[in-house]
């Protein structure tokens, strides 16, 4: 059965786009990248084609599937912010020496 392209969930810096490539090609995603980069930077000497490389890859995002279910478009930041998922808690915890510990500044009028 024929190998199709997903984007990668593990080998990734914005989307798996590159990581995505390069596991269906079975070589390393540093090659993909590194090649991604030269024609990118190919591409900003000549004005009319500078957008050209930000366009491909916005359009293989869209393309190429994610490699698991529920990609969304706020998949393409994954990696971004690792700390978001913390500040967007608004719970607060206590922690090991029993303080409480605040995650949003509107929980200090609950005191």
């Amino acid at each position: 059965m024929k190998k199709k392209i997903r984007r990668s969930s593990s080998d990734r810096f914005l989307a798996g786009v590159c990581g995505g490539i390069a596991e269906n090609f079975d070589i390393q995603s540093k090659y993909v990248r590194i090649g991604y980069l030269i024609f990118t930077l190919i591409c900003s000497l000549i004005p009319r084609l500078a957008i050209l490389p930000v366009g491909i890859y916005l359009i293989l995002y869209l393309a190429i599937p994610q490699e698991t279910a529920g990609g969304t478009w706020s998949s393409f930041f994954h990696n971004v912010d690792p700390g978001a998922k913390m500040r967007n808690n608004s719970h607060s915890t206590q922690s090991q020496t029993g303080r409480k510990v605040l995650h949003d500044a509107h929980e200090r009028k609950s005191n």
